[in-house]
């Protein structure tokens, strides 16, 4: 419970940093991506790279996840498994 609570109170930390940085920083820049060239303020730069970051590590996270809750089933059937052997 208490570790939510940090966990929490660390994002909306961040998260406001990342308000405050991107506020102060109104310039008008060149992005040039794989097929296409856009201009964008830095402070929306900022967000979508932020926005796409977060998403990448849910991605990995939660493919982890599956890994891991795949093998625990798994796991815990064998074991039902040998427990009725016995």
């Amino acid at each position: 419970m208490l570790k939510g609570i940090i966990s929490l109170l660390i994002i909306v930390f961040l998260l406001a940093l990342a308000f405050a940085i991107g506020s102060q920083n109104e310039a008008v820049v060149a992005v040039n991506y794989l097929i296409a060239k856009a201009q964008l303020r830095i402070s929306t730069l900022i967000a979508i790279s932020l926005a796409v970051g977060v998403i990448i590590g849910l991605l990995i996270m939660l493919t982890s996840w599956l890994s891991l809750r795949v093998k625990l089933t798994s796991t815990r059937s064998r074991l039902k498994k040998a427990l009725k052997e016995n």
